[in-house]
């Protein structure tokens, strides 16, 4: 957890969690409806790791979200 986030999901939620989740569901859905949303996510991903201030511990798949924020 950073420092300037208070711990409770409700009030200031782990951006890096919250990529997990989503990773999890991307998991669980079924190939094509997974397909077709990692699609979706992937181009999100691109926009965030080409950021100046983004700074990815790995392209993805890997789990860059992880140390990104």
């Amino acid at each position: 957890m950073r420092w300037d986030r208070c711990g409770v999901r409700e009030c200031c939620p782990e951006p890096a969690d919250e990529r997990d989740l989503l990773e999890l569901a991307l998991c669980a859905l079924p190939k094509k409806s997974a397909r077709e949303l990692r699609a979706l996510v992937h181009a999100l991903d691109a926009r965030i790791v080409r950021r100046p201030d983004a700074h990815p511990y790995g392209d993805p798949p890997a789990h860059w979200w992880r140390g990104a924020f």
